[in-house]
């Protein structure tokens, strides 16, 4: 499960992210979910973390 950023779990349709980039706010690396071209959300996990949940979610569509 993805964080927001004061480190509370956060539900997120991972199927629909696009892209993941990494900006750094008040010092901490932090990531950026990219949905479509209008639509961003900032979350407390990092791009890694980011990436596990969507092959984790992957796997786990797989397995139905």
């Amino acid at each position: 499960m993805l964080k927001s950023i004061n480190g509370d779990p956060m539900l997120v349709n991972i199927a629909e992210v696009r892209t993941v980039s990494t900006i750094n706010m008040a010092g901490d690396d932090v990531g950026v979910l990219s949905f479509d071209g209008a639509h961003e959300v900032v979350v407390g996990s990092s791009v890694t973390e980011v990436l596990a949940a969507i092959e984790a979610a992957g796997q786990r569509i797989a397995a139905l």
